[in-house]
């Protein structure tokens, strides 16, 4: 059996075991808080294999084989998933990469490689607000449609302010604030916001540093 990596009854000082933390942080092992969060809740806070409740994190690619603490590269498991793929290889790491890929699908996270230039220029933007800012931001946006359909200069609009992706990831909603027909045009006002699900996903890049990830 693997010595803990902590071992908490060979400190009688909380001080000392409060060190020990500090260097753990410090090392390649250590997996942020905020990233912690994001991939218990892509896995339901359940084993990604057999659901179960009980939860551990695993490197897919092995530290010692040159793998690294990122969201790629982690998976959520149970104790005993965890323990048969260290011991057995089984799921091997491209099956454990399947499973990521399917929990991504049904979570419908963004997938970086899609965002488009504007995209990435919002979230970048945004991840510079401070935290407690991102609950209350809102952008609104007018425009002028030629017509006299309501709906569908809404849905112009719609294109128009972009984010498509975004808002279909569920990361931003826009909201109707507006439309009114006057003289042969249709003036709407949408409002931007980010939805409960994008201010953790920007709190998770604000955090993690993977906003390095979205250079345009």
């Amino acid at each position: 059996m693997t010595k803990p990596l902590i071992d908490r009854s060979e400190y009688d000082h909380p001080e000392h075991f409060d060190d020990d933390i500090r260097e753990y942080r410090t090392s390649e092992r250590y997996i942020p808080t905020p990233l912690e969060h994001l991939l218990f809740e892509l896995s339901g806070h359940r084993c990604t294999i057999c659901h179960a409740p009980w939860l551990e994190i695993h490197h897919i690619k092995e530290l010692a084989d040159g793998g690294e603490t990122t969201y790629e590269n982690m998976i959520v498991l149970c104790p005993n998933c965890h323990t048969r793929v260290h011991s057995e290889g089984v799921p091997s790491a491209q099956e454990l990469l399947q499973y990521k890929r399917k929990q991504e699908i049904a979570y419908e996270l963004p997938v970086i490689a899609k965002l488009s230039k504007p995209d990435r220029a919002l979230i970048r933007e945004l991840t510079e607000l401070p935290s407690e800012e991102l609950v209350l931001f809102a952008r609104r946006h007018a425009y002028h449609i030629d017509g006299d359909d309501q709906e569908a200069a809404v849905v112009e609009a719609r294109k128009l302010v972009g984010h498509l992706y975004l808002d279909e990831c569920g990361i931003l909603h826009t909201q109707r604030d507006l439309s009114v027909t006057l003289d042969g045009q249709v003036m709407v006002a949408l409002v931007l916001s980010l939805t409960s699900k994008g201010i953790k996903w920007v709190r998770y890049l604000q955090e993690s540093g993977r906003i390095e990830t979205l250079t345009p």
